[in-house]
């Protein structure tokens, strides 16, 4: 996507700084041709949403705490499914649940990639 002129950030309404990808999640992302070895979480900032064009939530949950902590994105905010069904939290759980989530985060985003405006008016 970098080559479109989009960047790309994950980042956590509950996430601490510098976290490392749980072995579930690095396995699946493994399989899937992605090293997440180096991953560092990142909490969800007043400066990321300044930054962010477009943010995508895995649930519904995800999005009401946006709203509700930053109320000025909510133009920007949605869900990743288009059908507002919300993805599946592997977190904690073996890594076919892992590989689940990644199979359904990617469908979701193959489904939402050309919704995005490039280049981004106004910004």
């Amino acid at each position: 996507m970098g080559t479109h002129g989009v960047v790309v950030a994950s980042a956590g309404i509950s996430a601490w700084g510098g976290g490392k990808a749980s072995a579930g999640a690095i396995e699946a992302m493994h399989e899937a041709g992605c090293d997440l070895t180096g991953h560092e979480s990142q909490p969800l900032t007043a400066n990321l949403v300044q930054q962010a064009d477009v943010i995508w939530t895995m649930t519904a949950a995800h999005r009401a705490a946006i709203l509700a902590q930053f109320p000025e994105a909510g133009g920007r905010v949605s869900m990743l499914s288009p059908d507002r069904i919300d993805v599946i939290d592997p977190i904690g759980g073996p890594v076919a649940t892992y590989r689940k989530c990644a199979q359904q985060i990617r469908a979701h985003v193959a489904t939402r990639i050309d919704t995005i405006p490039v280049p981004f008016p106004g910004r």
